[in-house]
């Protein structure tokens, strides 16, 4: 069994990490999540399970939907709500100064990465670091696609709740902290829903920390990977070519192929697994099916 894809929802309170055991437990099967939600997060989170493990960092960049509320007049060292208190601010939030800066966090742009991050430096999460108060200092590039302020309540320790469409990497703590400081006020996150993952959507999310899930229920409701993996083109190749792909030996492309990149092999509508297209051949990257299974 190749494994699959489950879309989940994590409620408010548990750790990403949790949540991936117990789906382990269930399945009786290795499983890994795609990317961390913050624990006083909750919404959508992508565990791949079984052989589909090996997949699991090119469902990283799908872009994300956030609905968020940060509070402003406090800033806090992880910034979101369970931090220590670093600043307080004497100002008042209005809604003109707040429209008047959102363009600046539209679009593409270097971010800071938060110092409690599971975000790795030499080989260990900033989170480490931060508690023995070293800082830091990341940086990545980031997009963010739609900042939209849903509703503003103004005055000291004002709160704003906005609608975030974002890329994959993009931390939704640092824009609360960054948008805080342009405002001379500081922020964090108080509440964080995470409504969509690529075309993973909150309303048709799992929660295995109900009681009463099990295994078929599980298996039933997860994506096969080939599925899952729905933003990567497909190649169905002959009977060679599916030798070659399972020994890891480069092969020309039976058919014309665009830009290069990343795409799915198939055999007789059976998923082997991916390739990269280079342009001149098609290099075998990630192998889930055995030899046995082709002709």
């Amino acid at each position: 069994m190749l494994g699959g894809v489950l879309n989940l929802y994590k409620p408010a309170g548990v750790t990403s990490r949790v949540l991936v055991e117990r789906v382990g437990r269930i399945l009786k099967a290795k499983a890994g999540h795609t990317g961390t939600l913050d624990p006083c997060a909750r919404g959508v989170i992508l565990v791949c399970f079984g052989k589909a493990t090996r997949l699991v960092s090119f469902f990283q960049e799908l872009d994300k939907v956030y609905r968020a509320r940060f509070r402003f007049g406090i800033a806090t060292d992880t910034y979101d709500v369970k931090g220590k208190i670093t600043a307080v601010s004497s100002g008042k939030l209005r809604e003109e100064d707040l429209l008047r800066v959102l363009g600046d966090f539209r679009g593409t742009f270097v971010q800071e990465v938060p110092p409690f991050s599971a975000c790795k430096y030499r080989g260990r999460p900033l989170y480490q670091y931060a508690r023995r108060g070293e800082h830091i200092t990341l940086r990545r590039e980031v997009t963010v696609y739609q900042l939209e302020l849903l509703s503003c309540l103004e005055g000291e320790f004002g709160e704003a709740e906005f609608l975030i469409h974002c890329s994959g990497g993009t931390y939704v703590r640092s824009l609360a902290h960054e948008l805080g400081q342009r405002l001379g006020l500081g922020a964090y996150v108080a509440a964080l829903v995470r409504e969509r993952v690529g075309q993973f959507r909150i309303e048709e999310s799992i929660d295995v920390m109900q009681k009463g899930i099990g295994r078929d229920f599980l298996l039933e409701r997860s994506l096969p990977p080939e599925k899952a993996l729905y933003f990567l083109d497909a190649v169905e190749v002959g009977e060679e070519e599916a030798r070659c792909f399972l020994h890891g030996t480069p092969f020309p492309s039976p058919v014309p192929l665009q830009a290069p990149g990343m795409v799915k092999v198939l055999h007789g509508g059976t998923f082997l697994g991916l390739a990269f297209w280079d342009s001149l051949r098609l290099l075998p990257r990630v192998v889930l099916a055995e030899s046995c299974h082709v002709a």
